[in-house]
């Protein structure tokens, strides 16, 4: 008998060890149906996936229970094929990946959104398996309430304070994304960083909270954010995101540029942003997205690389990539979304008139170039403000200096309202160098790859004479000229000798066939039939003023 009761004991006790030792855990397919992207799910290598959605429920669940506590492996891919016959025959895009942790006693909650990004929340579960949430977020609208109340204060220390108060509350807890959006309205780094240590004790998903880390630009506070968290139970992973080298960027812009096809450079852009090994900076980022030439390609693009960015803070930078408002507006929301900063004026309005010619006036009364300097660049550093191409020009000629007005140029790209109009300002620069170096940080900053590695192809014979007629269309001389200046400061186009010749030639005056000619120098795609153009100047002067600007360029 005794015998007996001890294997009961013993068969009790083995299956309480069993019970405590697993937990469940739920892949949500949130609003995803057959119209949407439908993905696969690989957990531990086993697959589930979205299209098995047959009734098309909003917020389709597979729930797995009795998964071991413990390290697990998730993989996310994109199907190419919606029905699920082909599901596992067809070659599906990777997306996402991450190692987790199942912990006793707590049920894990993976929701899949339509974009493909992925949420982590854990719950206590109880004995009827009916899992309550220990810590419910505050919800939208209390949330809403209380962002408005601290951006309505007046200086940093009181909204500082506010949130304080918010964080210490024992009654308040907060999802990572809605301690992001807090944090993101404190200036001070250091601040930042006692606010986050106080808003570890609400949280609503710890295993988020380690992205927070990027709100930090200072890798010393970087530093002490993890190992807050590590010392308090978080997890760090890859928190260090070094950015690809430069020797391998090069390899790999080249390899995408030998594409001969667009399609082909998108998918090998795809492959490099969906490769959790690769890191990238915003501009490396800028660079790559430069090499297509579909919109729509672009936002798809951009969105994958968010995984990979080393310097988040700047990523709303590249909102610039986009001439259409539709997607620039889809890029913003999908940064605030998934980073919680705060883009605000994403519209980039320029400065009234206004305003601007109190500003012009302000400047003007300035008694000093140095002054005068410092005005203007307060002006373009104030994030509240936006200065058209040709409002920022009027400003830069207030300063006589040209090296002051390549650093001022610089520091204005930031507000452009027309980032396409942005390389005309190059006439502001007499000197080469200067208009090198102009042109240069343009074409970093707006996607180009400045140097020797730049792929030169002329304009279309088709495309060119539309231009020129366009050019033609001109009454005036003076129209003339300033068409054909837009056209060679443009960094996208590139000209034959021949092409640069035809457009010089609807031009009657010599020092404005002369200027025009150093400008297209840039163009030319065959650089050694360039002099043949000297037979478009009457004058040894003009021709001796050519070839000496031609020289000191190549010497750049």
């Amino acid at each position: 008998m005794k015998i007996f009761l001890l294997l009961i004991l013993g068969s009790f006790l083995t299956l309480s060890s069993v019970a405590q030792n697993t937990s469940k855990v739920t892949i949500i397919f949130k609003g995803i149906n057959k119209t949407t992207n439908n993905y696969q799910v690989l957990l531990d290598e086993t697959s589930y996936y979205s299209n098995t959605n047959t009734r098309n429920v909003p917020n389709y669940r597979i729930v797995l229970n009795n998964v071991n506590t413990g390290s697990h492996t998730l993989k996310i891919y994109r199907l190419k094929n919606n029905n699920p016959v082909y599901n596992s025959k067809s070659q599906n895009t990777f997306v996402y990946s991450k190692n987790f942790e199942v912990r006793s006693g707590y049920d894990m909650n993976i929701t899949v959104l339509t974009t493909g990004q992925v949420q982590f929340s854990e719950q206590i579960g109880n004995v009827n398996d009916v899992p309550s949430t220990v810590k419910s977020q505050m919800t939208d609208s209390e949330y809403n309430r209380l962002m408005v109340t601290i951006r309505d204060k007046w200086s940093q220390s009181l909204k500082g304070e506010a949130i304080r108060d918010a964080f210490i509350n024992t009654n308040n807890y907060f999802s990572t994304l809605q301690i992001r959006k807090l944090l993101m309205l404190i200036t001070s780094e250091s601040d930042r960083l006692d606010l986050v240590k106080l808003s570890y004790r609400g949280v609503t998903d710890p295993v988020n909270f380690t992205q927070l880390a990027d709100v930090f630009i200072s890798t010393e506070n970087k530093t002490e954010f993890n190992n807050y968290v590590r010392l308090n139970g978080g997890q760090i992973e890859n928190t260090a995101k070094t950015q690809i080298t430069e020797y391998e960027f090069n390899r790999l812009t080249q390899s995408i540029r030998d594409k001969w096809s667009q399609s082909l450079k998108s998918e090998a852009i795809r492959d490099a942003f969906n490769n959790t090994n690769n890191y990238f900076s915003t501009s490396q980022i800028r660079q790559l997205l430069g090499l297509v030439t579909s919109e729509s390609n672009k936002l798809d693009l951009v969105k994958l690389s968010y995984r990979g960015v080393t310097d988040p803070n700047n990523f709303t930078q590249l909102a610039n990539v986009f001439n259409s408002s539709a997607n620039r507006a889809e890029f913003n929301n999908y940064v605030r979304t998934n980073s919680g900063q705060i883009i605000e004026n994403t519209a980039k309005t320029q400065m009234t008139d206004y305003d601007f010619n109190r500003l012009t006036q302000s400047v003007r009364d300035k008694w000093s170039q140095s002054l005068k300097g410092e005005a203007v660049r307060d002006a373009v550093i104030n994030t509240n403000n936006y200065f058209s191409s040709a409002q920022l020009r009027q400003l830069l000629t207030f300063i006589t200096s040209e090296s002051d007005r390549l650093e001022l140029a610089k520091l204005s790209f930031r507000s452009v309202t027309d980032s396409n109009n942005f390389i005309q300002l190059a006439d502001l620069f007499t000197s080469a160098s200067h208009r090198t170096e102009f042109n240069t940080f343009v074409n970093t900053q707006m996607g180009g790859v400045s140097g020797n590695t730049v792929v030169r192809t002329p304009m279309a014979n088709s495309e060119f004479s539309l231009l020129v007629l366009s050019v033609r269309s001109n009454l005036l001389q003076i129209l003339k000229v300033s068409a054909e200046r837009e056209v060679f400061n443009n960094p996208n186009n590139y000209f034959t000798t021949a092409q640069v010749r035809q457009l010089i030639s609807l031009i009657n005056s010599e020092p404005n066939r002369l200027e025009l000619a150093k400008l297209s120098y840039r163009t030319v795609t065959d650089r050694n039939n360039f002099m043949q153009l000297n037979d478009l100047f009457t004058t040894q002067s003009s021709r001796d003023a050519l070839a000496n600007y031609i020289k000191t360029y190549r010497e750049q």
